[in-house]
């Protein structure tokens, strides 16, 4: 049967007693009660956690300021929870509410749902949000993802506006190594050099990966920038169903939590040699009957992705940016209790 080098490498670490605990059937069972437990509930999310947290260390004064850039925000208040669950002020959660009434639609919409929540194609405005060149694809998912999990920097993208006192840091790399971005495009395509930038600089330890490979998968881990989440690699045999049931119920309750999941993608040795390595990354945002809906940077769309075509590769795939296999995924650690 035809090979990947990760599926080899996988099935020799389980063999050997080194398959990561995700794996193990208790964390898959668990993973799949979670994304069982049906439709987001208010309080039951990443973002909402983050927030009850971070309302809980704050003064009386703040609370109140929050409280009142709740009601602002009338029923995009969960903006509101998403600028607190990325680290940000309570003064910049406070400007951007005061100015939501008057931002374009555009980007009120962007800011909302940065992944939209249909099928078909991704626009940031009037552009489409595809990579900007060959090598971006993990830096466009990374900027996306950073874009879920932070209002303001996508307000940024959208609009170039600071609220308060607050520069995202995607945003501050982009002012400190990029020149001055005056457009949506502009912005868009800056943040995505920044990030594969930085993921490129360590990506063999104390030595750079080469830029022209694209994203190493075990540096998105630790570049991605989510809420406080932290996440590890998940490398993935996926002619082993039993491995694939696992990564895909992490992946459903990382998203029934509020959490985009990027999943590499390749071919095999059917394709040649070159085709057997993580070849171009995608971003898993939405649960849909039996699948996934799937950002693809490659054509800038939102595509359909059924569980049964994760396993064992086939044709190429439309939602894996054309290539036949799954070989890596990002997931956010486990949470053990509720």
């Amino acid at each position: 049967m035809p090979w990947t080098l990760t599926s080899l490498a996988a099935r020799t670490a389980g063999k050997v007693g080194l398959r990561g605990s995700w794996a193990k059937p208790y964390a898959a069972s668990h993973a799949a009660g979670l994304a069982q437990r049906g439709p987001r509930r208010d309080g039951d999310t990443v973002f909402a956690r983050s927030y009850a947290r971070r309302m809980a260390t704050l003064s009386a004064a703040d609370r109140k300021a929050l409280d009142a850039a709740r009601a602002e925000m009338v029923t995009d208040a969960d903006v509101l929870e998403r600028v607190l669950a990325s680290g940000a002020t309570v003064t910049a959660a406070a400007g951007l509410a005061a100015a939501w009434e008057r931002l374009p639609e555009t980007a009120k919409d962007v800011v909302r749902a940065p992944t939209g929540t249909g099928i078909g194609p991704l626009k940031l405005g009037s552009i489409k949000a595809t990579q900007v060149d060959s090598t971006t694809c993990g830096a466009a998912v990374m900027g996306m993802m950073a874009m879920t999990g932070d209002p303001l920097l996508a307000a940024w993208v959208m609009t170039g506006r600071v609220f308060g006192d607050h520069l995202p840091p995607e945003a501050l790399a982009v002012t400190l190594h990029e020149d001055n971005p005056r457009t949506i495009d502009e912005r868009w395509s800056a943040l995505q050099r920044v990030l594969h930038r930085e993921t490129t600089a360590r990506g063999l330890v104390v030595a750079p990966w080469p830029r022209k490979f694209g994203t190493p998968p075990w540096r998105v881990d630790n570049h991605t920038r989510f809420a406080g989440v932290r996440f590890h690699s998940a490398m993935l045999d996926d002619c082993d169903p039993a491995v694939m049931d696992a990564a895909i119920a992490h992946a459903s309750a990382a998203l029934r939590d509020g959490i985009p999941v990027p999943m590499f993608t390749g071919g095999d040795s059917s394709l040649g040699t070159d085709a057997v390595v993580p070849r171009h990354v995608v971003l898993l945002v939405g649960r849909i009957a039996g699948g996934f809906r799937v950002y693809e940077p490659s054509t800038g769309r939102v595509l359909p992705l059924a569980d049964e075509r994760m396993v064992g590769g086939g044709s190429r795939e439309p939602a894996l940016g054309q290539w036949t296999r799954v070989s890596w995924m990002v997931l956010p650690r486990q949470r053990l209790k509720q």
